[in-house]
């Protein structure tokens, strides 16, 4: 590997047009259908981009799994003839120093550590009379190696991950229901089995007692994983290069007080452990930690070198690679909404009738643009903190923006992968 880095870099010592971003990954993967064994398998996997950047500011790319010289020129020569018909780019200047970030070490869990977790966690499911299936148990983890080589310049991180999906059918005199969570996480210890497990035993539970119900007005409460739809959705908006076309809803509207005082959102690619925190971002540019929504008010948006420069301002360490085969874009590292004071049952019992969305149908409709969306959801109606009702094939609609001016956030604050929030709690919602 130091023989190849060290000949990358001797070719963008001699052709600054040239850029490369290798990956090297490796890791296992292990599936479980109804406590059976269904798949194990590693994989290790080395794939090198190369990025070309002609004298008229157009960028080609290209990719190859052949790391011989051969492989790399060849390479080099279809990233180089497309950049004639290639997307306008900039390379930014390689700045130092970069932030220090603490490298997390890979420590993979012992098959004995594997085998106690998913003991305990079928334990408590096969306790429970109602369940009538354990549907499938999910592990991978692994580590990835980036190197991103330009002007002689060699900038590398290394990173853990590590997630687990477990999905339960639930039975009752209604009907059968599928319920599932899942976690992923730089550290194995950070998930637990027996937690999830209890989750996606709920879930399933409450679906397989639903029924349809009739519309009412209600305060709505969604948990951190279902938030997170929400905050995509209206993420769009904080993006440098949406509001350089014109797309997003708040391009002219920063420094104004937009939503709740409640609400604030941080991008933090500094964020100890997560997945998305390092020095760099994939044009070698810092990280850092900015606050987009502070107490309702729109502080700014994120940026790459390209779009930043065209809008008079600095990148903000946002660029990001959708994949391998893609250049950078302006993307997210790690987002969040941060927590508020209240724990989720002190948002139920803070309003009489409170609906918690436990499944949402049709979130990938919504409009990014206008922020109109109109969901397909199904959950818990609680009256003064208890269930009264499980209902499904109800509908919510909305604006994301006008939803956003009034809410309570929860004080649990929950990552999943690069994205958290805290359970979020509407007032005033049409549940038809």
């Amino acid at each position: 590997m130091r023989n190849l880095i060290d000949y990358l870099r001797e070719l963008t010592e001699k052709e600054r047009s040239l850029e490369f971003y290798l990956s090297c990954e490796r890791g296992y993967h292990f599936e479980w259908r109804d406590t059976k064994p269904f798949l194990e398998k590693s994989y290790k996997e080395e794939v090198l981009s190369v990025r070309y950047l002609n004298s008229q500011g157009l960028c080609g790319i290209s990719y190859t799994l052949d790391l011989s010289k051969a492989g790399i020129q060849s390479a080099i020569e279809r990233a180089s003839f497309l950049s004639s018909k290639g997307i306008a780019a900039i390379y930014p200047e390689l700045k130092e120093p970069y932030p220090e970030v603490k490298r997390l070490e890979f420590n993979e869990p012992s098959k004995d550590e594997l085998l106690e977790n998913l003991e305990r966690e079928r334990e408590y499911l096969f306790s429970k009379s109602y369940l009538e299936r354990l549907e499938r148990e999910s592990l991978s983890f692994g580590e990835e190696e980036i190197f991103l080589i330009r002007e002689g310049k060699v900038l590398s991180w290394k990173y853990p991950s590590f997630s687990f999906f477990i999905s339960v059918v639930a039975k009752s005199d209604k009907k059968s229901a599928s319920g599932y969570a899942y976690k992923s996480s730089s550290s194995f210890r950070e998930i637990n089995f027996l937690d999830l497990a209890r989750e996606a035993e709920r879930k399933a539970r409450a679906l397989s007692l639903s029924e349809k119900g009739k519309p009412l007005k209600v305060s709505v409460l969604f948990p951190p994983e279902v938030a997170l739809e929400l905050l995509s959705i209206l993420s769009f908006s904080l993006k440098g290069d949406e509001v350089f076309k014109g797309r997003s809803y708040l391009k002219d509207k920063q420094g104004r007080e937009v939503f709740s005082k409640n609400l604030t959102i941080i991008d933090d690619g500094l964020y100890p452990g997560l997945s998305e925190t390092r020095p760099f971002d994939d044009e070698g540019l810092p990280q850092k930690r900015k606050e987009l929504v502070k107490e309702g008010v729109v502080e700014g948006f994120i940026w790459d070198a390209y779009f930043g420069k065209l809008m008079g301002t600095a990148s903000t360490g946002n660029a990001r690679r959708p994949d391998i085969s893609s250049p950078p874009k302006v993307d997210f590292t790690n987002l969040y909404i941060k927590a508020g004071q209240k724990s989720p049952k002190e948002l139920i019992i803070s309003q009489k009738f409170v609906f918690e969305v436990l499944e949402v149908l049709g979130a990938h409709t919504a409009n990014s643009i206008s922020g109109d969306f109109s969901f397909g959801v199904s959950g818990i109606l609680y009256n003064e903190g208890e269930p009264v009702a499980y209902l499904c094939e109800m509908g919510l609609s909305g604006n994301i923006f006008e939803l956003f001016k009034e809410l309570e956030v929860g004080s649990n604050l929950t990552f999943f992968g690069d994205m958290g929030s805290p359970s979020l709690l509407f007032p005033s919602m049409d549940l038809g």
